[in-house]
């Protein structure tokens, strides 16, 4: 009987072991947990469902577009590793590693209801932008990053990019007044938004002291940011399209030109208000006039995303 019970024990510890905490790992974390723990014991959880076969994905698919609830709990469970790897790049934002990966399964169940297996594209692919808008969503409720506004997070942007090239072009880090003609920002300004998400730049930075911490790395794979870049690029341009086409064409028009969204460079102030014969306090009032109606519209969400 002794003997009996001890194996009958030793079964049921070892399927707990494959099942994991027996949670489920799309509604969220331990509570009972401090919040390290908790990430760490999910991450572990996490790591042992196994991958689909494309095979499998699309059977998976064509039964959640029946309705089938099933089919679309395994065929999100089967990629909550590329939500924790997408989750990742918005730490540091105001808004914990944690409550970003939920979040971000919301996106990853509502993709797995809405994915067509018949239109030739990898579910990974197609559920990035739903996974990516709900982390969006949560931060733009809760975070303190995107509280800057529109036209202030791409000024941030721009100087980021600019402080890049002009890094490698000069050897060296540029200096303020050089960062201000480049970007038609004042140093002031510059100054100010660089200080003020200063704790936004080390998106790489670990979570937590454990071993068990360095399996968010396990997560970010080559075959996973593929898909994510090539379609998040696409399905954001479409959006922002959408979005300008909302606005008359002198508007438009400017925003093109100053964003750089027709695949040219940023333009300044100052030259877009050449190009158009107007001065460069009339463009500033036009850009500010548009971001505010995008904002104010059923479409601004789709710039704001293009530019966090």
């Amino acid at each position: 009987m002794a003997t009996t019970a001890v194996a009958a024990t030793n079964t049921k510890a070892r399927a707990r072991k494959r099942k994991g905490s027996g949670r489920n790992l799309l509604t969220g974390f331990d509570g009972s947990l401090d919040d390290q723990t908790a990430l760490d014991q999910y991450l572990r959880d996490v790591s042992r469902h196994e991958l689909i076969t494309p095979d499998m994905e699309k059977i998976l698919g064509a039964r959640a577009q029946r309705g089938d609830e099933e089919a679309v709990q395994e065929l999100a469970k089967a990629n909550l590793r590329f939500v924790i790897s997408v989750a990742k790049k918005y730490q540091n934002r105001g808004v914990s590693l944690t409550d970003l990966i939920q979040e971000g399964n919301v996106g990853l169940v509502t993709a797995a209801r809405k994915f067509d297996p018949e239109q030739g594209v990898k579910f990974i692919s197609y559920a990035v932008w739903w996974i990516r808008q709900a982390i969006l969503a949560s931060l733009a409720n809760h975070g303190r990053a995107v509280r800057v506004p529109l036209n202030r997070a791409s000024d941030l942007a721009r100087i980021f990019r600019e402080k890049e090239r002009l890094k490698q072009e000069l050897g060296r880090d540029p200096t303020p007044e050089e960062l201000s003609k480049a970007t038609d920002l004042t140093p002031e300004l510059i100054e100010s938004l660089q200080t003020l998400n200063a704790a936004e730049i080390r998106l790489d930075a670990p979570i937590g002291d454990s071993e068990d911490s360095q399996l968010v790395e396990r997560f970010i794979t080559e075959e996973a940011a593929e898909p994510e870049l090539e379609v998040e690029n696409r399905l954001l341009t479409e959006s922002v399209t959408e979005a300008l086409n909302t606005l008359d064409a002198r508007d438009a028009k400017v925003l093109r030109l100053y964003f750089g969204l027709d695949g040219e460079r940023e333009h300044t102030l100052e030259e877009i208000g050449n190009m158009l014969g107007v001065t460069r306090e009339r463009i500033r009032q036009l850009r500010d006039r548009a971001l505010r109606r995008l904002r104010e519209g059923d479409k601004g969400a789709a710039l704001e995303s293009f530019a966090a």
